[in-house]
């Protein structure tokens, strides 16, 4: 269940997507984060001493479709472990193809312990990131995907200005649905709005999340909306602007990017 859009715009790279998740057989909640960041820090090796000195820093724009255990798994452990990197120079592939190499390698090691349960194949996760990379100074993206004989890859993708990449269940729709489009940011959150409002596609829903990377930072944004004449400011199923965070005049106030998508 999901709807994921990466597209590259010139030098940045954009994500999109619902916040559906799938709960049990035909049932559902709104409160997934899909569109995420994940901070990386590299260190050089130990001195004398035994200390270390941070090398490098970066951040990871992210999104994923299909099962939420397998796709939280891996950003759980990631959090930690992109952390906590280090290089070792002259052997290490400094880029972001030697990151995208060490995420496979955990997404590939969760993705079959998950699929080994009675969950099978519905245990199988499609993940998309990118990030600026420290060898050619852009910003690079890549999927990672299971295919129906369990077997996993990566590849880069976006590599041209323009590209646009779609998954989720509600992939051929969108697809449909940008043929005819000239691709903005504009187009791509009025086609996602579309088909979360459509009542036929049942595995697409909740409010919209956004995601775009201003230089090396990716900055996450959610939505402003109008329901029932309120005003909602939504991050995935956490509305900020409720009385279940304003209610209380000792309780902190979330700084948080909205977009401002009231019609």
């Amino acid at each position: 269940m999901t709807l994921c859009i990466a597209w590259r715009n010139e030098d940045t790279v954009h994500y999109f997507s619902d916040s559906r998740l799938k709960t049990a057989e035909n049932s559902y909640a709104d409160v997934g984060i899909k569109v995420l960041t994940l901070p990386v820090k590299i260190y050089s090796p130990s001195d004398e001493k035994g200390e270390k000195q941070l090398f490098h820093t970066l951040e990871i724009g992210m999104c994923f479709a299909g099962s939420a255990v397998n796709s939280l798994t891996l950003k759980e452990s990631l959090v930690e472990l992109l952390e906590n990197l280090q290089h070792v120079p002259g052997y290490t592939n400094f880029s972001m193809d030697g990151l995208a190499k060490f995420i496979f390698s955990a997404y590939r090691s969760i993705s079959k312990a998950v699929c080994a349960t009675s969950i099978g194949r519905n245990g199988t996760a499609c993940i998309m990131f990118s990030g600026m990379c420290p060898h050619e100074d852009r910003i690079r993206s890549y999927i990672l995907e299971t295919d129906a004989s369990n077997c996993h890859s990566y590849k880069e993708i976006l590599t041209s200005n323009g590209a646009l990449e779609v998954i989720g269940s509600g992939k051929s729709q969108a697809e449909a649905a940008l043929k005819t489009k000239t691709l903005s940011k504009i187009a791509l959150l009025d086609t996602l709005d579309t088909i979360i409002q459509d009542q036929k596609n049942d595995s697409v829903g909740g409010p919209i999340q956004y995601g775009y990377f201003v230089g090396s930072t990716f900055k996450c944004c959610g939505v402003a909306v109008i329901e029932s004449g309120t005003v909602h400011y939504w991050r995935g199923g956490l509305d900020i602007n409720s009385s279940e965070f304003l209610g209380d005049q000792e309780n902190f106030i979330p700084n948080f990017c909205f977009l401002d998508i009231i019609k």
